[in-house]
């Protein structure tokens, strides 16, 4: 029995890096996702030779915690207005 039947094709693999594409296209807004202090994404499609395996897309999204920025922002506010010598007592 020949390998080959086991196998995509050239233009089969094609064909699957295409429609990963058009995937990730058509689900652009939720696979950005909605996080207030986001800060990369990355998208991994997965294309293998085998026809026992089909492409698949993994995604992987990083954001700040949004009570870290605020805690954050608090904390360079209270030192800024310490700098000037505006307590808040």
């Amino acid at each position: 029995m020949s390998q080959g039947k086991h196998l995509y094709s050239r233009n089969e693999l094609i064909d699957q890096i295409k429609h990963c594409g058009q995937s990730i296209i058509d689900n652009a807004e939720s696979i950005l996702g909605n996080e207030r202090y986001f800060e990369s994404i990355t998208i991994i499609f997965d294309i293998n030779r085998n026809k026992n395996c089909i492409p698949d897309i993994q995604i992987q999204r990083r954001f700040i915690p949004e009570l870290e920025i605020e805690d954050l922002k608090t904390y360079n506010e209270l030192k800024r207005r310490n700098k000037n010598g505006n307590n808040m007592e």
